[in-house]
């Protein structure tokens, strides 16, 4: 057998019946063979229990995160010391342009007050979500769950009443009823202004925001603004528009060239009668290029 080489020795265990090696495993465990040993020689055998092993090993690890289009963003906004300081930059130089509108019966900041509006109350119109609500963990459920937004998903959220405070959106507010100014929230969360279990009005109330049934205008029929800032326009003088979207301050329409138009009409409101609130998640702005994708990439400028 000397003179057989390596590699004749590897065809002759090769080729030995897989039945005589398991009975022999059998003769050696007093006849209490494993399933497995029938048909696997010992060494297979360990090899594929090992196998085995690392299968439900890893099958019993967390999920692995999938990647997310929105997470950046969010940890922006949650994480950043930057998301603080534009939101306070922004209240801050909203409050003192509010000190020159008060100073100017001629001054409104909406472009529905056709009245004379000279001698009327003073307030300010904001939107709630991203504007004066932080609304990020909403965005963290949807990543987590992986079935992006739906109008259920966000009724739930909204439910929860634990949405936190825009930094400086507090303190604006309450400089601006100590001057006079009536804050006016048009938000187009569904929610009933008269009742004080629902959960925007407990939200407002448990954050300490300046709050009046009257002057919170919920959605009603759809979601443009204009008819809400026309009412509100009927009654007191606008001295600023605050949101975190376009359609906050004016109904836009979606295509990305006549929004950018829109933007430069109205140049001369930006930072003096309008404020914008930064808010990378979400809005107007991401159905102008659509949400699919494929889509995102193409609207990217190389």
């Amino acid at each position: 057998m000397s003179d057989i080489t390596t590699a004749e020795k590897e065809r002759l265990v090769a080729a030995r019946p897989l039945v005589r090696r398991s009975d022999a495993i059998s003769h050696r465990t007093g006849g209490n063979r494993s399933p497995l040993s029938f048909w696997y020689p010992p060494r297979m055998l360990r090899i594929v229990l090992l196998v085995l092993m690392g299968v439900f090993a890893v099958t019993a690890q967390p999920a692995a995160p999938r990647p997310e289009a929105n997470l950046n963003a969010t940890l922006w906004v949650q994480t950043s010391a930057e998301f603080g300081a534009l939101a306070t930059q922004t209240y801050r130089a909203a409050g003192m342009a509010l000190t020159a509108a008060l100073a100017d019966p001629h001054w409104t900041a909406a472009y529905e007050q056709t009245n004379d509006f000279r001698a009327l109350p003073p307030a300010v119109i904001l939107d709630l979500d991203e504007t004066v609500l932080d609304n990020s963990s909403a965005q963290v459920q949807v990543m987590r769950t992986g079935q992006g937004y739906t109008e259920e998903g966000w009724t739930a959220w909204v439910k929860e009443a634990r949405a936190g405070a825009v930094p400086g959106a507090v303190a604006f507010l309450h400089a601006a009823l100590l001057k006079g100014v009536a804050p006016h929230y048009i938000t187009n969360r569904v929610c009933n202004p008269a009742d004080a279990a629902d959960p925007t009005v407990k939200v407002l109330k448990h954050l300490g925001i300046p709050y009046a049934p009257d002057r919170l205008l919920c959605k009603t029929a759809g979601s443009n603004k204009t008819d809400r800032r026309s009412a509100v326009a009927g009654r007191f003088r606008i001295l600023l528009l605050i949101g975190d979207d376009f359609n906050d301050f004016t109904a836009v329409p979606d295509a990305v060239d006549e929004r950018t138009k829109l933007r430069k009409f109205y140049e001369p409101m930006w930072g003096t009668k309008w404020f914008v609130l930064p808010n990378p998640m979400y809005g107007s702005w991401e159905r102008s290029v659509g949400f699919d994708l494929a889509k995102k990439w193409n609207a990217l400028r190389p």
